[in-house]
């Protein structure tokens, strides 16, 4: 078994502690599991790329055109990375643009979302546009839980080596107590959102 799953976004949304989770989730269920982080430029608003690598995996980098699934938390990022995409490849695509200072200050333009989706249908067919930040900010209160609602989706689509009840146990661990409630509540959501 292998499965090899990229997690994109900027700094600041989390994609760090959505490697966690998954890797702490397949270590509680005896799974083995790499990971390799790249921070862009290191601080909030970066471009932040991580690779998990489940199952019979030894390098920590998921090979270009490799990925079984592709989590982008801001939309535009995904287009950064589509050289580890196929046409197997499910991409979970939150729908919320976190904009570029260069675009703020007159110096580009942020790409339409279905610019975005017109790019990506060349590369895969199988592209799950959501609102995870808008399920974050209405079950967990708190726009910063975009990342776990993106998890509990994951959960439900991708067949995961481990139970989902093994990810509510590491979010109980892993938050501070004051968090656990809000982000049992959008792994939950995320996890039900198709079905």
């Amino acid at each position: 078994m292998k499965l090899d799953i990229l997690l994109v976004g900027v700094g600041g949304q989390g994609i760090l502690t959505t490697s966690n989770i998954l890797a702490r989730a397949a270590l509680k269920a005896g799974v083995n599991v790499v990971t390799a982080e790249t921070h862009g430029m290191a601080q909030r608003g970066g471009s932040v790329e991580v690779h998990v690598r489940l199952g019979d995996v030894y390098a920590p980098l998921i090979p270009v055109g490799g990925a079984d699934y592709a989590i982008s938390l801001e939309p535009v990022e995904i287009l950064r990375y589509t050289q580890y995409l196929n046409e197997d490849t499910t991409v979970i695509l939150n729908d919320r643009p976190i904009v570029p200072p260069s675009v703020s200050a007159g110096l580009g333009r942020y790409p339409e979302i279905n610019e975005i989706l017109e790019a990506l249908k060349d590369i895969t067919k199988n592209v799950k546009l959501v609102s995870a930040s808008k399920i974050a900010e209405e079950v967990a209160g708190t726009i910063q839980a975009t990342n776990v609602v993106v998890v509990g989706m994951l959960a439900r689509l991708a067949d995961l080596p481990f139970d989902y009840e093994i990810l509510e146990e590491v979010v109980k661990e892993f938050f501070p107590e004051r968090l656990v409630e809000p982000n049992l509540k959008a792994l939950k959501a995320g996890y039900n959102y198709w079905g």
